[in-house]
């Protein structure tokens, strides 16, 4: 009886040991869990936060380039027009006079770039406005100032853009077309518009391209990735010297 009562008491110990420490490995996985979802509910309110930040720049932005783009509009625009027709009746007057001429084709040059602007800075004049057509109609002007052929090819039929993302691929684009008139010597340059997989604008260049690794990384070079990165694309820049430039913009895929 002795013996069957210590073989059933070290029984019970083990039992009660064993269960004490499944006890113990239990809660410490779950405060680990606990532990885990803590951090990561952190860094989700975190990515919000920043997330709501972001927005609310973008928002700031875009409302005082609008709002420049009305004062454009209504005010330089309006004093230009009445330059115009005040230098125009000089001419009238004085068809020889060549300072008179040349202001007159000056203000005129001047009107028309200010109107561009504004209508570009303005994002309610892009709901009707798709990313292609903007381009394509800066493709004539682009090819009378400067000699630069600017294509523009569309492959697939594009997803509808909310206007502010229409307007911010248009400024990117304007950057690499600064970039590639001021410093590539090309002689054109296209722009390819793809709907699948994801939609990507491609602008690529036959310039002279340039070395990244010794390239000046401030300036318009360095703001395109950091626009792109707060408009949900992934900004990817191929160049090497003699080998053009290509900047390809790619969205990046929808989190569901």
């Amino acid at each position: 009886m002795e013996g069957n009562d210590l073989f059933l008491t070290i029984v019970v110990s083990c039992l009660t040991i064993f269960l004490v420490l499944s006890l113990v490995v239990a809660l410490l996985v779950k405060s680990s869990i606990r532990q885990h979802e803590h951090r990561m509910a952190l860094a989700q309110a975190e990515l919000l936060k920043d997330q709501e930040i972001l927005h609310a720049e973008q928002q700031a932005t875009q409302d005082t380039l609008q709002e420049v783009g009305r004062e454009l509009h209504d005010n330089v625009a309006q004093l230009l027009s009445l330059a115009c027709l005040g230098l125009g009746s000089e001419m009238d007057r004085a068809p020889q006079n060549k300072m008179i001429s040349v202001a007159y084709e000056g203000a005129v040059r001047a009107l028309a770039e200010v109107r561009r602007l504004s209508h570009t800075l303005n994002v309610d004049l892009w709901d009707d406005l798709s990313i292609n057509e903007a381009i394509v109609k800066e493709a004539e002007r682009v090819r009378v100032s400067t000699g630069l052929a600017l294509k523009v090819h569309v492959e697939g039929e594009l997803p509808a853009l909310d206007a502010r993302l229409k307007m911010g691929l248009y400024r990117v684009f304007q950057e690499v077309l600064n970039n590639t008139m001021k410093h590539s010597g090309a002689s054109q340059l296209i722009v390819t518009l793809s709907a699948a997989p994801v939609f990507t604008m491609r602008m690529a260049d036959d310039g002279k391209g340039f070395d990244r690794r010794t390239a000046r990384s401030a300036g318009g070079l360095a703001n395109i990735p950091v626009r792109c990165e707060r408009m949900g694309f992934d900004a990817y820049c191929e160049t090497a010297p003699g080998a053009g430039c290509t900047w390809r913009l790619v969205q990046r895929a929808v989190q569901s």
